[in-house]
C-alpha cells in the first residue's frame, strides 16, 4: 500500500510512534502529545512530552543538482513533576533517539481517516542537537504544566539518503 504522507509528516509520526512505545514501558503514566493545545487541557496530567516537527531546512545535493538535501527540525518539550523527574526524562529521551529510530511510512488504510498503518522503511538519525535546555520563565505563578519544563530540539535526517 503506498504511503500518501510525506517525508517531513512520516519523520514526525515514526519519532511519535517510538518515543510511544518506550516510553509504555519505562515511564508508563506519561502522556504523549503532539500540540501545546492538547498539552495544556485540563485532563492531562504530568508527566507531558510533546513533539513536534517545527521546520525543514533545504539544501542542494550538489551543485548543479535539482535534488535537495533535507534536514527536520523535531522538538521534544518535557513537562515534568519536579526538577529531578525533567532532567532524568531529559537524558532518558536523549539516550533513546541518539541511535536513531525506524522511519515508517504511514498511511489511512482504505475507508478510514484516524486509523494508521505503518510500515517500515530504513532509519531516522540525529544529525545535530540544536537545543538541550531547561525552560524557566522566571515567575513566582506560572503554569504548574510549566514549572518544570525542558526542551530538545535536533536536526533529523532520514538515513536512507
Amino acid at each position: 500500500m503506498p504511503s500518501y504522507f510525506r517525508i517531513s509528516r512520516n519523520i514526525e509520526l515514526s519519532l511519535l510512534y517510538y518515543l510511544e512505545t518506550n516510553l509504555a514501558t519505562d515511564w508508563s503514566g506519561t502522556t504523549l502529545c503532539k500540540t501545546f493545545k492538547q498539552v495544556f487541557t485540563k485532563n492531562v496530567s504530568l508527566p507531558i512530552v510533546c513533539v513536534r516537527l517545527s521546520d525543514t531546512a533545504s539544501v542542494r545535493l550538489e551543485i548543479g543538482s535539482n535534488t535537495l538535501l533535507n534536514s527536520h527540525l523535531l522538538i521534544i518539550d518535557i513537562f515534568a513533576r519536579s526538577d529531578g523527574q525533567r532532567l532524568d526524562m531529559a537524558d532518558y529521551i536523549k539516550d533513546k533517539i541518539k541511535d536513531g529510530w525506524v522511519h515508517y511510512d504511514h498511511s489511512h488504510p482504505s475507508g478510514s481517516n484516524t486509523t494508521l498503518t505503518r510500515v517500515a522503511n530504513g532509519r531516522d538519525m540525529v544529525i545535530d542537537y540544536v537545543v538541550d535546555s531547561k525552560i524557566d520563565f522566571g515567575l513566582d505563578n506560572v503554569d504548574e504544566k510549566d514549572q518544570f519544563r525542558h526542551t530538545i530540539s535536533v536536526r533529523v535526517r532520514p538515513a536512507t539518503l
